[in-house]
């Protein structure tokens, strides 16, 4: 042991290096790292063929259908139509957030929940079944103005700038309720609430109720629908 000037040096079992206590100590127990941000996931493919929208349609049969998926099932039923090889695609953005440790977190959500779109002809629609992750398939009566729609969606995604989703279901839409104890009972959305749920009043024996549901739980009715009669 030397001293000098109040600080003690230890020799190292080590020949040749002297070391002080603080120093060993500083070895167990090292100074902590800053936690680096939680990366994003790897990017899913979000359309099938890659060249989707540079392409010719793919024959006089085909296509575009709308998938109602179950809830949060839209990217495995993308990842089964990717190994099919079926022509499909699903606008994604990036979502930010915490852990409920404060960690900031990124990860890419459906732009529209629980909705992508395939195109087609009847058997790719028969196939886009497999699994049981749809609820139903929508045929789209006018194909081509919902092609320059999703064409518009992906330049838009494509741009760098901030996407949002607008309301699926927004103040005013009639609606019916499709899944649950009120299933088929119609109604109005009046407000909306957190997120993707909202507050509907449904005009049940002439008198109006509310519940809170979700996006998915519904659809929406033309606007020229008469609402549902009192019964007698």
């Amino acid at each position: 042991m030397l001293c000098r000037r109040g600080v003690t040096f230890w020799p190292s079992r080590s020949a040749g290096v002297v070391e002080s206590p603080d120093s060993r100590l500083a070895e167990r127990n090292p100074p902590p790292q800053s936690t680096p941000p939680m990366p994003i996931l790897p990017a899913e493919p979000d359309l099938y063929p890659p060249d989707l929208w540079e392409r010719e349609p793919e024959g006089s049969e085909a296509r575009w259908w709308c998938l109602h998926a179950k809830p949060r099932q839209e990217k495995a039923i993308a990842r089964e139509l990717f190994h099919q090889k079926l022509s499909y695609y699903l606008p994604m953005v990036v979502n930010e957030g915490r852990t409920p440790q404060g960690r900031k977190t990124r990860s890419l959500v459906p732009l529209f929940t629980s909705y992508l779109f395939l195109l087609g002809d009847d058997h790719a629609r028969v196939a886009s079944l497999k699994g049981n992750r749809l609820v139903r398939t929508i045929e789209v009566e006018d194909s081509d103005a919902l092609a320059l729609d999703l064409r518009q969606i992906h330049r838009m995604l494509g741009s760098g700038l901030t996407v949002l989703p607008e309301p699926t279901m927004p103040v005013g839409a009639r609606v019916r309720i499709m899944t649950g104890p009120l299933t088929g009972v119609e109604g109005t959305v009046v407000r909306r609430g957190k997120r993707d749920q909202f507050v509907a009043v449904v005009q049940m024996l002439g008198c109006g109720a509310t519940v809170d549901l979700e996006d998915w739980q519904v659809e929406r009715l033309p606007d020229a629908e008469d609402p549902g009669r009192r019964p007698g």
